[in-house]
């Protein structure tokens, strides 16, 4: 979803700041102006029309459209954003703090889940990530995708989930924001990453082996980035398939390791 255009275009709409008026001109914004603001995005937006040309339909447009608002009204998600506009505007030297800022709270707030939450979202992850083109897998694999693309790439894989599973990564989505806004990650402690990367070493090998050419994916694991698409792609769709295969405390570790900012 386009929500990073939508909080761009919010920002156009800022007064500007005292550096750039007479000081007789100044008007003070509040985070109360700005959550104001935020809430009238989904209606200057063209949301639906975004939604539509990414693929949704039915029911599954109006649950995307809803999540858009839902994001930009949640006084929770809402007054986290209007700060963090208040210190971009506040700080003008530090460039793109006011960017980018629904997923990092989804990030951030993911590993305060419940597991069994934070599991049904990494497999709905997984099954976009298996049903993706070889070609835009394995450019999202390598993070070789801009912040949009990603974002509309993905976007067109949720437009294709059933309606109920739609609704409940969303629900997982927004509570994982909200949760963003008021807590830092969840971290691994050095022994916890130590047991998720033997847990996973050992589920990739056995992985792997059921490949055709395993010896090709162990190569291109060594240098993911100049892996081409196809075996970036297999890399990308083994590991998630190798994080379900884990099970209790080290699988749940290994899910907010992926979570992880």
């Amino acid at each position: 979803m386009r929500l990073i255009i939508a909080l761009c275009l919010s920002l156009t709409f800022l007064p500007v700041s005292a550096s750039a008026a007479p000081e007789e001109d100044v008007v003070v914004v509040t985070k109360q102006d700005i959550m104001a603001l935020l809430a009238q995005i989904p209606d200057i937006a063209p949301v639906r029309e975004d939604m539509r040309a990414l693929g949704f339909r039915g029911e599954n447009l109006e649950l995307a459209v809803a999540q858009n608002r839902a994001f930009y009204t949640d006084p929770v998600i809402a007054g986290h954003i209007a700060e963090q506009v208040m210190m971009a505007y506040a700080n003008p030297g530090q460039p793109g703090q006011a960017q980018g800022l629904i997923w990092p709270l989804i990030d951030r707030g993911l590993g305060h889940l419940p597991t069994r939450k934070l599991k049904y979202y990494f497999e709905v992850e997984s099954t976009m990530i298996h049903a993706l083109p070889v070609a835009q897998c394995g450019r999202i694999i390598r993070n070789d995708l801009s912040a949009e693309a990603h974002s509309d790439t993905m976007s067109r894989m949720a437009a294709r989930l059933n309606a109920p599973a739609l609704k409940e990564y969303y629900a997982i989505q927004l509570r994982a924001a909200r949760l963003g806004a008021s807590r830092n990650a969840v971290r691994l402690s050095r022994s916890q990453f130590d047991r998720v990367k033997a847990g996973l070493d050992r589920e990739m090998e056995v992985l792997i082996a059921g490949t055709p050419r395993p010896e090709s994916i162990v190569d291109a694991m060594r240098d993911l980035r100049r892996a081409d698409n196809r075996r970036a792609c297999v890399i990308g769709r083994l590991m998630y398939d190798a994080v379900m295969r884990l099970e209790g405390q080290v699988q749940r570790d290994a899910l907010i390791f992926m979570s992880s900012p």
